[in-house]
């Protein structure tokens, strides 16, 4: 039946059962957008364009539209007669309809860093707290309160045209009347005063450093009286829902003001539901965290911000505004004491955003002894390097494939992930055997990005791919099959796994793997040829963000993805983007330098660059290897 033919004003009824929610809704909806507006956390990594099938989900009851060619191209025929349909191409005509989202369909909380490496630095914070017992007001004294308080605190703070919230100043007269006129004056620098507290309340301060990943939310509760570090959560940034990568976000966001608005709200209340919970944990109450720093890659600042990221779309990439802010909380509805700061880190270019700076920050790449390089892997990595003369950057569009998206059982790093992958030749069976490891200890449900690594490498080792990636013919093994008339090697099988299917990598999950890691490692070569060093002048690679967690150095080496050097070179150094925040949080004078670093960071774009294409072209091969180890041997009989 045509969507033309169907009333209007006839209403939808969609039931998500396993969520306990129900929507009443108007007819010709995309799925998709319903389950969005339910909160249900559905998959939808290409941003609900149809090109990457992890939006199944089971339908049924209803009418709704035919299933689109997308849908016929990745689900299979079975699929399709049972029910399963992309939620992202199916159109709600009417009735009632039942909807259950699989597992590998979920956007799951995954195991990745919320913590990192941390460089101690003296307390130093933005919040100040002053005791004073203010002189009472009397007939001698007739000065107004708020005048009493600066002339008080003036030996502490530079009461010159300082400013004070109106909702503070309504509090001020009953408050130093009620508490005997000893009261706690709290300051912002010189510049601000967010509260007058009743009493001594020196001994209860708290900030919040706030990382906004593409992927995750990481926030940490800081007890600014101290420095120490009280509580950690994280949550999936609910953003994902509209695509997998920041170029989908901005796709989406592009398209009206209220997708924008609509991008910036979900972020918004997902940092809010994670500090709730955080400050309830601790049992802090939230008037008294005055301030929080935020970090992000330029997407996710603007977003956060509400800003229009339109323009670092196109050529040539600039975004609307670079420098440090500071936002009032209540501007942007984040749930600290109302009159308290959003401080948000500068960015330094349009891909290389403040996230990469607090990277920078947390190993104090401004002070390497000899040439390092920071690499932060993820849909979008920044790379950072210190020759000794100059630091330069540039990001690379890697694109998902590190995460998941365009491989056939791609999968963030959830529990039942695959994370670890090893492959052999049994000469006593005279077939391959796999051994892998999963997150968790769970079934598998698919392949996190160190898996795709592991198995890439080990298939070439092993000779059942080429330099390029393809599989080689003639070679005799039951894990080596045909689907969908693509090559690929099944490296769980359906009964061992908790989607109830084989588990493989195909010839175009390793193209997407090559074509991931020939952007990261043509960017490595390009910094390195702009400073005028070689490679092997390099003393250490810090690889930041949660995909090092899992990364196995040597096949990162062995696939291309890292230089050819010794692995001892390489740290792990987890979230340091967090801890860069951290920094800023606990000490202003850190923010200085943060705010002069982006400033001198020479930015490379790699489209612009004269030989990208080539050198790119040229990354995409395997590199060679020169004497097969042992795995090779085994194959052959040895």
């Amino acid at each position: 039946m045509s969507s033309s033919a169907i009333d209007m004003n006839r209403n939808v009824v969609v039931m998500a059962k396993q969520y306990d929610k129900t929507l009443i809704t108007i007819h010709n909806r995309v799925l998709l957008d319903v389950l969005r507006e339910l909160e249900i956390p559905l998959r939808s990594d290409c941003g609900g364009i149809g090109v990457c099938g992890k939006c199944k989900v089971l339908i049924t009851g209803g009418n709704s539209t035919q299933p689109t060619s997308s849908e016929r191209k990745l689900l299979s025929y079975k699929e399709l007669s049972e029910g399963y349909r992309l939620a992202c191409q199916v159109r709600l005509i009417e009735g009632e309809f039942e909807v259950s989202v699989p597992p590998e369909s979920t956007l799951q909380r995954y195991k990745s860093a919320d913590t990192g490496f941390e460089r101690p630095v003296p307390l130093l914070p933005a919040i100040k707290k002053i005791f004073v017992t203010l002189p009472r007001a009397s007939l001698n004294d007739t000065r107004a309160d708020f005048e009493r308080i600066v002339d008080t605190v003036k030996d502490f703070i530079n009461s010159n045209d300082i400013d004070i919230d109106i909702d503070d100043i309504r509090k001020i007269p009953e408050t130093i009347r009620n508490s005997d006129w000893k009261v706690t004056i709290v300051a912002w620098y010189d510049k601000r005063i967010i509260d007058v507290e009743a009493g001594d309340t020196r001994d209860s301060a708290y900030g919040l450093a706030i990382d906004i990943g593409t992927s995750k939310i990481v926030v940490h509760l800081i007890d600014l009286t101290n420095g120490s570090t009280i509580a950690i959560d994280s949550t999936p940034n609910p953003q994902a829902s509209y695509g997998a990568d920041i170029i989908s976000r901005l796709t989406y966001a592009l398209k009206d003001d209220e997708n924008l608005r609509r991008l910036q709200e979900v972020v918004i209340k997902a940092v809010n539901v994670v500090i709730d919970r955080i400050l309830s944990r601790a049992n802090v109450l939230k008037d008294r965290v005055y301030e929080a720093v935020v970090v992000g890659n330029t997407v996710m600042h603007h977003l956060f911000l509400g800003i229009q990221p339109k323009y670092l779309g196109y050529s040539p990439y600039v975004p609307t505004i670079a420098r440090a802010l500071s936002i009032r909380a209540k501007d942007l509805g984040i749930s600290i004491h109302r009159s308290g700061t959003i401080y948000v880190l500068p960015v330094i270019a349009g891909y290389v955003g403040s996230d990469a700076l607090a990277d920078a920050l947390a190993i104090d790449i401004e002070n390497c002894e000899a040439p390092c390089m920071l690499i932060d892997i993820g849909t979008n990595s920044e790379i950072l390097l210190n020759s000794g003369k100059e630091i330069i950057a540039c990001s690379t569009p890697a694109g998902p494939a590190f995460e998941g998206f365009g491989t056939a059982f791609g999968t963030r790093a959830v529990s039942g992930a695959i994370d670890q992958v090893f492959i052999y030749f049994d000469s006593s069976i005279q077939d391959f055997v796999v051994r892998y490891h999963t997150i968790g200890g769970e079934k598998p449900v698919g392949l996190c990005g160190s898996a795709f690594i592991d198995a890439t490498a080990h298939l070439y080792r092993l000779n059942i791919i080429n330099n390029r990636g393809r599989f080689l013919k003639g070679i005799k093994s039951k894990r080596i099959v045909e689907i969908n008339n693509t090559p690929s090697f099944i490296l769980a099988w359906s009964n061992e796994t908790k989607i109830g299917k084989d588990i493989s990598i195909d010839a175009k999950d390793i193209n997407e793997i090559l074509l991931a890691k020939a952007a990261i490692a043509a960017g490595i070569r390009i910094l390195a040829k702009s400073a005028n060093i070689d490679l092997t002048d390099i003393k250490k690679i810090y690889i930041a963000g949660s995909f090092g967690t899992y990364m196995n150095v040597e096949n990162a080496v062995t696939i291309g993805l890292l230089p050819s050097i010794d692995t001892k070179k390489v740290e792990f150094v987890g979230n340091i983007a967090i801890g860069g925040a951290k920094m800023c949080l606990k000490n202003t004078e850190i923010r200085r330098k943060a705010e002069e670093l982006a400033r001198r960071i020479k930015y490379i774009e790699l489209s612009t660059y004269p030989s990208f294409n080539k050198i790119f072209m040229e990354s995409i091969l395997l590199p060679q290897i020169t004497s097969r180890n042992q795995e090779s041997s085994l194959q052959n009989g040895g």
